[in-house]
């Protein structure tokens, strides 16, 4: 491939030093057994467990999605944990499965419904395989041997940043015969593959900036429309199927196969299929939770994308499929006045989206001025016996699911530690704030001739530095 080479030769030290760690581990898996290997990835994955802190959190953010929104702490704390210890060690397996023999390969995967899978990749058809991150997935690529009757066997994957990684690890899952694609060779060769039939995986779980905005698990987020776009290029000689891999004993995994999508009549539109691959996919990944790879962000909020360009097709799924709402938190500024400068604001933030929710935190003298204005579902108060972080916990607001962005124009450092257990989000407030270093948006004030002022902030200042770098019309 012409792109790695050109990629070696920008090669840098620390480059070739993870190249050769990585080679070293390889060596040592390569001469160990595949249940010795789940075995240390299990000891790796209560290490990480009990470090990481940051991922801890997404991953209980991710359960209470994917599981039950009303799961509080107690309850997750051991999810949490087992579901870290099952993906780390689903992901030191996955580097060993590449060098597995034939024998210990056979050995440790099982895979289901092969047969029907490859008849409908035959004679001209195409197979788009929608896989989501579970299990031992990289198991995929070696199966290629299995399917003699299709003319072609690719999938799709995400390039890595190391070139010397990138060719070493392209090198092992092509060994094969499967052929491997990434987006940044852009999509011809895929869409040959669509035209002339044989099969294809798409890793299609991952959260997307680019994609179409739909519920997954009942919550919008960023998805891929790649398996939608290669099944209508199909031509009608299309198969869409979802394609997963589960763990049942140390070192061994079931590899499925055989579960095909049908469309309802009429879906015809990229949102309408695209909805009905994450159908298909929440319903593989439910039967087996824990091996989810919900160590990464997937229900994340993008910067200056609060409000994402949704169709009228796009917006009537997400009424009819969204059961958890965007969940927007602000924090009310402590002058009255500026408060009130703020509620149209907050009124277009709250029909910004279908999904949308807004609760306000605020003193207990704006608690009227909130709770008249419309769009708002919740108000907190600062002031009171019982703290944010208590209240943000009550019955009838915890049970909404996990919050998605911060907009912190008023409050102090004690109110700041009281929310932090909400991370992560999105954080969102003006330069001026003494906690503005944290926040991942900062805004400039529009008022120049206020600058050096202590006056509120205006309407002018909300409405351009806000709603115009998020997208949202008012």
């Amino acid at each position: 491939m012409s792109h790695q080479s050109n990629q070696r030769n920008r090669a840098h030290l620390g480059h070739y030093l993870s190249y050769c760690i990585y080679k070293f581990i390889c060596i040592f898996m390569k001469m160990t057994d595949v249940r010795v290997v789940a075995i240390l990835g299990r000891i790796a994955g209560y290490i990480v467990w009990a470090c990481a802190g940051k991922r801890r959190r997404i991953v209980a953010r991710n359960l209470r999605i994917v599981i039950d929104p009303t799961l509080r702490e107690d309850q997750l704390s051991s999810m949490v944990r087992r579901n870290i210890v099952r993906t780390t060690m689903n992901l030191a397996c996955s580097m060993k499965t590449g060098l597995m023999k034939e024998r210990e390969f056979k050995r440790s995967i099982h895979v289901e419904g092969a047969d029907i899978f490859e008849r409908c990749g035959s004679n001209g058809h195409t197979v788009v395989s929608c896989i989501p991150h579970a299990g031992n997935w990289e198991a995929l690529a070696r199966i290629r041997p299995l399917f003699s009757r299709v003319p072609r066997f690719a999938s799709m994957y995400r390039r890595l940043s190391n070139p010397l990684l990138e060719e070493f690890i392209y090198s092992s899952r092509t060994r094969y015969g499967c052929e491997m694609y990434s987006k940044e060779d852009g999509l011809r060769e895929i869409l040959k593959l669509a035209h002339g039939g044989g099969l294809l995986g798409i890793l299609s779980d991952q959260f997307t900036a680019e994609g179409v905005y739909l519920p997954y698990f009942g919550k919008v987020t960023g998805v891929t429309p790649l398996p939608a776009i290669v099944y209508k290029r199909c031509k009608g000689k299309g198969h869409l199927f979802s394609v997963f891999t589960r763990n049942t004993s140390l070192g061994h995994w079931d590899t499925v196969m055989d579960r095909e999508i049908h469309l309802p009549e009429g879906c015809e539109s990229l949102p309408d299929i695209t909805m009905q691959v994450n159908l298909a996919l929440e319903k593989c990944q439910s039967e087996h939770i824990m091996d989810g790879f919900w160590m990464h962000h997937r229900w994340k909020t993008p910067q200056h994308k609060i409000a994402p360009e949704m169709d009228e097709d796009t917006q009537a799924l997400v009424r009819r499929y969204a059961r958890l709402p965007f969940r927007m938190l602000v924090v009310s500024p402590n002058h009255e006045q500026e408060a009130e400068t703020l509620v149209p604001i907050v009124r277009t933030l709250a029909t910004c989206r279908p999904d949308a929710q807004v609760t306000v935190i605020c003193p207990s003298c704006q608690e009227m001025l909130w709770r008249r204005a419309e769009g708002v579902r919740h108000v907190v108060r600062t002031d009171t016996e019982i703290s944010v972080r208590k209240q943000l916990q009550q019955d009838d607001i915890y049970k909404d699911g996990p919050f998605d962005v911060l907009f912190m124009f008023g409050g102090d450092r004690s109110l700041w530690r009281q929310l932090q257990h909400l991370f992560p989000l999105l954080t969102v407030g003006w330069e001026g704030h003494p906690l503005s270093r944290r926040f991942r948006v900062r805004y400039k004030r529009c008022n120049k001739q206020a600058e050096s002022s202590s006056s509120p902030h205006t309407s002018e200042d909300y409405a351009v530095n806000l709603m115009a770098s998020h997208q949202i019309s008012i």
